[in-house]
């Protein structure tokens, strides 16, 4: 594993991966930038190519490429091992026969959907009907530009054209284990596809996409894993669905998959904000429009995958709606789960018009439906609009009552009965007694009333599912255990200048790790020449950084001074965790009705608490 690490790091310069996902400007010997994991309006996130490390001083995070990915990708990190080792170019090895043959099947199903993603592009822009499809993509404002970044594609009119292409390479039972073609041992009865001109291949096996838009699926690294098919063409009909998905496949699972969050992950980060919209179209759009953190569930409501996924960028979720469905939709989205996850669930509502119709230079009488809809009528106007969500619970609230006549007694149990089973999926209980006060202003109903009536509702238990197993390595050798932002900076301030490690006394170093004082003895003897104890060595790096630049214009004086306030801030530190200690041991003295312990315990909290006063 270490040799596997170290090789990934040999090969990897941090300033060539960070700056593929940042813009850095150069800063002395380092590289700065702004933080992509807070919102900052000057640039505090610093990278050092002598050190290898990023750190930013605005947040406190930091660490090496593999903590980067981890945090800038949302993923752990036997999925951040993966995503280097590709991009360094390290094969990773797994442990056994059985993990070696599930990947080798694992990665034939993404050369398959890569190559049939490849093979649906040339389609879509060299044939005669792809062109027509291509017109369609164009009068619905979609952009060349969109349309090559989300690699759409068409799907010939044809039983076998895939399957043909396909089979050249792989085996048909390789190409079916890829979701994209179906076997079938009596052809003759799918009378409900779309006809075609075509008679069934004898090997019975047929092209899951047929005339259609294909619309490629990624994974979050950007791995082609499946496809969303939209109907296209004269050969439809009633009992055709609009749209076919790849099935549950070794690499695409509907479940844990969301459309577009490969492009849309920096900007869920940038702006704090997940927004869902409906179909991988209103997706497109809305990145064409600037609304970069925009993604789609595939063919079902949110899950306990999908949010968990989100939660790894941002707890404010933005959930969007056709206005005329919005209160039907809420409640078969997942928005009860994502409340009880606590994210601060909110509601975009599409007006059709929109309101500020003037604002947006449209007509009236448009019909807009969807984020889609919008961008092809109004534009980028769609990025200011989507600013514009309501709390899910105000926004249903008001949905509600706007429906339902509360002046009954049927009224006020309809309504009851619609509202309170998201309030009670509520995380937060301040909240929940909000809504509980409302429903008992807007009803005329006591308080207790309705509390009774939650406790009608048993909340739903949502399971975690079970994480995909990673072949290679799935645990890190912990290189990173690093002192805290104090100490930390304390060691700076040393590395700036090592003369001040005599103002680290006896009576000041009690109040310090036993790793940052050796760390202090290392650097008063030899300045800043490493240390050997991989534990503390990301400690080391980050306190080298900021004594390059947190540090680089203070005089000696001042950072005196600024030694002396660290120094009290770690005994303060040191001494509430001692307060803490003693408030358990307290509690459980009494528990015990140990009267001289409790008298002991009492007399040491009371003699550490004078201290922290000092």
């Amino acid at each position: 594993m270490d040799d596997i690490i170290s090789k990934i790091k040999d090969r990897i310069d941090i300033v060539d991966l960070i700056s593929s996902y940042l813009r850095l400007q150069k800063s002395g010997v380092n590289y700065k930038a702004r933080c992509p994991f807070h919102n900052e309006k000057t640039g505090s996130f610093f990278v050092s190519p002598e050190r290898q490390i990023w750190h930013c001083f605005g947040c406190g995070k930091g660490g090496d490429a593999f903590g980067f990915v981890k945090e800038i990708e949302g993923v752990e990190f036997p999925e951040a091992l993966r995503i280097l080792a590709t991009r360094a170019g390290v094969e990773l090895q797994p442990f056994s026969r059985e993990q070696q043959q599930f990947q080798s099947e694992k990665t034939k199903l993404y050369e398959i959907t890569e190559l049939a993603t490849k093979f649906f592009e040339k389609q879509l822009h060299n044939s005669t009907t792809g062109k027509t499809v291509l017109e369609y993509l164009h009068d619905r404002g979609m952009t060349d530009g969109s349309i090559k970044n989300f690699r759409l594609g068409w799907s010939p009119d044809s039983w076998n054209a895939l399957t043909d292409f396909l089979t050249q390479k792989y085996s048909a039972q390789e190409v079916q284990n890829a979701g994209l073609i179906i076997k079938s041992d009596k052809p003759s009865t799918h009378a409900a596809l779309p006809t075609t001109n075509y008679s069934l291949p004898t090997t019975h096996y047929y092209d899951r996409f047929r005339s259609r838009i294909t619309f490629p699926i990624f994974d979050i690294s950007g791995q082609a894993v499946g496809f969303s098919g939209r109907i296209f063409g004269t050969t439809t009909s009633e009992e055709t669905a609009k749209y076919v998905n790849t099935p549950q496949t070794s690499i695409y699972d509907k479940s844990r998959i969301l459309y577009g969050l490969d492009k849309a992950k920096l900007g869920i980060r940038q702006n704090n904000k997940c927004i869902v919209v409906e179909g991988n179209m209103d997706v497109i759009m809305s990145h064409q429009a600037g609304v970069n953190n925009a993604v789609a569930s595939s063919g079902t409501a949110l899950t306990d995958g999908h949010l968990k996924i989100i939660k790894r960028y941002t707890d404010n979720l933005d959930l969007c709606f056709d206005s005329d469905s919005a209160g039907e939709l809420a409640t078969t989205r997942g928005v009860d789960l994502a409340l009880a996850r606590d994210f601060n669930v909110g509601v975009i509502a599409i007006s059709s018009p929109p309101h500020s119709l003037n604002e947006y230079g449209g007509k009236p009488g448009i019909k807009i439906k969807d984020p889609a809809d919008f961008v092809q009528k109004y534009g980028a106007e769609w990025a200011e609009f989507a600013k514009n969500s309501k709390p899910f619970m105000q926004f249903f609230f008001e949905d509600a009552r706007s429906k339902i006549d509360i002046t009954t007694a049927m009224g006020k149990k309809f309504f009851t009965r619609k509202l309170l089973p998201f309030v009670t999926a509520i995380a937060s209980k301040v909240e929940q007694a909000h809504w509980v006060n409302e429903i008992s202003a807007a009803l005329h109903v006591k308080e207790d009333v309705i509390q009774q009536e939650i406790a009608l509702f048993q909340p739903k238990t949502y399971g975690q599912p079970a994480e995909t197993q990673v072949n290679g390595p799935t645990q890190q050798t912990d290189p990173s255990q690093r002192l805290n932002l104090v100490e930390e900076s304390i060691l700076s301030i040393l590395l700036k200048k090592p003369e001040l490690a005599v103002n680290i006394i006896p009576e000041n170093e009690i109040y310090l790790s036993e790793q940052c004082r050796n760390l202090v003895k290392h650097i008063g003897e030899k300045g800043f020449s490493g240390t050997a104890d991989l534990a503390l060595k990301m400690s080391m790096d980050i306190a080298y950084l900021k004594s390059q630049e947190l540090w680089k214009d203070f005089e000696d004086t001042e950072l005196e001074r600024e030694l002396k306030n660290l120094l009290g801030q770690s005994k303060r530190q040191y001494i509430s965790a001692q307060l803490e200690r003693l408030e358990y041991e307290i509690k459980a003295a009494e528990k015990a009705q140990n009267k001289i312990q409790l008298a002991e315990l009492v007399g040491e909290f009371t003699k550490i608490s004078k201290e922290l006063g000092n």
